[in-house]
């Protein structure tokens, strides 16, 4: 059953990109892609051999671009910092060429896997992006905001009143753990808030729902956690003086204020996962837990790994794994960007960060790049966003909005 609806999904979202000059294919590939729910226990039904479906769809749009053999623009249209960012990425991969040979074909494959994903979505910006921005105005981004909202709070009350999530899959860990909703909106909805604080947007109160609501189903902390410090930083960069010291004497009231409705939160809410931020022996094991697989893969390096990392395909051992049957206990990276970095790359651990970097401001201007750069590096702190397979769709999202939004400025 998941391989056919995979397979459908497959072939619904290539048709959807060959067909993108249409309107309404472009937007029923965003319609789609923020409403379905392909939360982590969905993940069979769109990512069952490393690809998520989505990705169909770019590919699609960009087999009916090779069909029509026009180049000569194309290659024109890409910057050269971006081409100098995959050219170097390349060199970084020969260079490591003697340590990644030491690992499993499909492990280096899993490795390459994320400058494959920012190549394509680079490829297909690159000759459609104007055109993509033409056709998905602010307008439809918030009606695809509120079928979002109104599809997570149905589902999410169908996994807390009648336990769906455990008709689609039996890994204990979706048993043992606090309800979560996540699916490709959470990851851009974040994108959608900060670069509406830059350009000091009024949210409307239906647009302040539909962004709130959905995030705070998905329990996701350090995502919740960012946005509003980022927030902060902007309003107190803008602040007075006699404004940053009233705002940091009411900060002790406001955090005991929040401790205190976060004690009436069900345990098995997701919002109880903010309560336990509270609890010291709890941080304290969160963080050990989270570098463990790092310090045990420093039991089989040589002394010079520590300054060249075990290269492309370097996998780390995930202990408490074990208890997932269906779970390989060895995993491509971290739930820490910088970890799983220094495992591979060592003291270049910062190239793929450049890398990303490069890609990021080739779809934002100054003003929006500083504080987008610093989201993205806090959300490293316990995310490998790098290797997670929403990346191009954070890429798709990010340019609309800033053209968008840059236009409209």
């Amino acid at each position: 059953m998941a391989l056919f609806i995979y397979i459908l999904l497959l072939i619904t979202y290539f048709l959807l990109g060959y067909f993108i000059k249409q309107g309404y294919s472009l937007k029923a590939f965003v319609l789609l892609s923020f409403a379905l729910p392909f939360t982590n226990f969905t993940s069979d039904f769109h990512t069952k051999y490393q690809v998520s479906v989505y990705l169909l769809f770019f590919v699609g749009a960009l087999i009916r671009f090779i069909a029509k053999g026009n180049y000569s623009n194309f290659y024109k249209r890409l910057t050269t910092t971006t081409t100098y960012a995959f050219i170097g990425i390349s060199v970084v991969f020969l260079l490591y060429l003697p340590l990644t040979i030491n690992h499993g074909f499909i492990d280096i494959l899993k490795d390459l896997k994320p400058y494959l994903y920012l190549g394509l979505i680079v490829l297909f910006l690159n000759e459609y992006r104007n055109y993509v921005s033409e056709i998905i105005d602010e307008r439809f981004i918030l009606k695809c905001l509120q079928v979002n909202c109104i599809v997570a709070v149905l589902f999410y009350a169908s996994m807390y009143f009648y336990d769906i999530h455990l008709l689609l899959i039996d890994d204990p860990y979706f048993k043992n753990n606090a309800l979560r909703y996540t699916n490709l909106a959470s990851y851009c909805i974040p994108l959608l808030f900060i670069i509406n604080i830059i350009y000091a947007k009024k949210f409307k109160l239906e647009e302040g729902i539909y962004m709130l609501v959905p995030m705070l189903l998905t329990g996701n902390r350090t995502i919740i956690l960012v946005c509003v410090f980022i927030a902060f930083v902007y309003y107190f960069m803008k602040w007075n003086v006699r404004s940053k010291l009233y705002a940091l004497c009411i900060s002790p009231f406001f955090i005991g204020g929040l401790y205190l409705i976060l004690s009436l939160v069900n345990d098995n809410s997701s919002l109880s996962r903010f309560k336990k931020l509270f609890n010291y022996e709890y941080l304290s094991h969160a963080i050990n837990t989270r570098l463990e697989p790092l310090l045990l893969s420093f039991k089989d390096y040589q002394f010079y790994n520590y300054f060249t990392g075990k290269g492309f395909g370097h996998t780390f051992y995930i202990p408490w794994f074990e208890y997932r049957e269906h779970i390989n206990n060895y995993n491509i990276y971290l739930d820490n960007l910088y970890g799983t970095l220094y495992g591979k790359f060592g003291v270049l651990f910062v190239v793929p960060i450049l890398f990303f970097a490069v890609i990021l401001k080739n779809y934002s201007t100054d003003r929006e790049f500083k504080y987008l750069l610093l989201y993205f590096l806090l959300l490293g702190l316990t995310n490998s966003f790098i290797y997670q397979p929403y990346i191009a769709w954070f890429i798709f999202v990010l340019a609309i909005s800033l053209k968008n939004t840059t236009v409209k400025s």
